[in-house]
């Protein structure tokens, strides 16, 4: 009798998350704990900015980030009449940075009190142990906002931006005031969140959407600085979330990694002064919003900004223009034939060139 043996060879097929490695997908130390010294602890400050009836129309005073900071800060705050926003930058950035004044400048406009965390120097350090340095910053920063809440800071009216590394800065903070105070930050808004040294950590290990009432995040450079994950409550995926469109007069400017990357904060600002002009498609995946293919059926929409609508959770694909002021408003609830970079698909014609 002969014995027949048949071996089945089963194959599981990942199916596609529109989540590739990306950069830096692992950092060493990345799930040890951080510990910053006392005297590291003692540099470290906030910069308050108040609207004023002054020349300038503002005023702006330091502050440790610290209990005693804290009241500081609370002297020159209005907590009744304004909102507080918290701004929190990126690798290598400072309060004096021309990006970070813009978005102060944009705050005061709107009356709100205006706290930045200053991340220089201490994040001037290789970016590994910057990534490492985010979360005990993180949590020096909750106990600062815990403090003022305790001198009449509501957090209903506190909203937190961060940008880089410090949307996962931004999250740490919003865990450690609600594990303080019971309550969590109004909103909380991750400018493309650092992907290298976070791609592959816990989610309450970066930002993620139970660290505010509402979260969104802004998408600009997934597979390079930023993270290709959903994090948020919404997300927006600009122009597919990998590369953005960049164009001079009749030349292509190659917008690549760190162009893309530092481009979410002029969507941002951009946004607000146009509130219903980014008008974003709703996808069934992160793989579809990388080719923008969200326009199959019914369309249903949000817009990047003050304005985002979140009770409409999920991913969003978000087009846009290759110059400023880049909204596209309701053009946008078209599709394009070549998709999101359209104009690098359009040939040079032959008589140009000479091989």
């Amino acid at each position: 009798m002969k014995i027949v043996v048949i071996l089945m060879l089963v194959v599981c097929v990942e199916a596609d998350t529109g989540q590739p490695a990306g950069f830096m997908a692992d950092c060493p130390g990345m799930n040890r704990t951080t510990v910053l010294s006392e005297a590291t602890k003692r540099s470290l400050s906030v910069v308050v900015v108040y609207p004023t009836s002054g020349f300038l129309g503002h005023r702006e005073v330091r502050c440790k980030l610290s209990t005693e900071g804290a009241a500081c800060a609370a002297k020159h705050l209005d907590f009744k009449k304004r909102k507080t926003q918290v701004m929190i930058s990126g690798y290598l950035d400072g309060s004096f940075s021309p990006i970070v004044r813009s978005f102060i400048a944009m705050y005061l406009k709107l009356g709100r009190n205006v706290i930045v965390l200053e991340i220089f120097p201490i994040l001037v350090r290789t970016y590994p142990i910057a990534a490492r340095i985010t979360k005990p910053l993180g949590e020096l920063l909750g106990e600062f906002l815990a403090s003022l809440t305790f001198q009449g800071l509501s957090p209903r009216r506190l909203e937190l931006v961060g940008g880089s590394l410090g949307a996962h800065i931004a999250s740490f903070a919003a865990d450690t005031y609600r594990q303080l105070t019971g309550r969590r930050p109004a909103r909380i808004t991750g400018l493309d969140p650092a992907g290298p040294c976070f791609r592959n950590v816990p989610a309450t290990a970066r930002l993620h959407a139970d660290a505010a009432t509402h979260v969104d995040v802004l998408h600009t450079n997934i597979d390079g600085f930023g993270i290709a994950q959903p994090l948020g409550h919404v997300d927006f995926y600009a122009n597919g979330g990998e590369f953005q469109t960049s164009i001079k007069g009749d030349f292509i400017m190659p917008c690549f990694q760190l162009c893309s990357h530092i481009r979410s904060a002029f969507y941002w600002l951009l946004a607000y002064s146009n509130p219903d002009k980014f008008v974003a498609v709703q996808c069934d995946s992160v793989a579809n919003a990388r080719i923008g293919d969200c326009y199959n059926g019914t369309i249903r929409t949000n817009v990047l900004g003050p304005r985002t609508n979140f009770s409409k959770t999920g991913v969003f694909y978000l087009p846009t223009e290759a110059t400023a002021p880049y909204h596209l408003g309701l053009s946008g609830l078209k599709k394009r034939k070549f998709g999101v970079n359209d104009y690098l698909m359009t040939p040079a014609p032959d008589e140009d060139m000479t091989i």
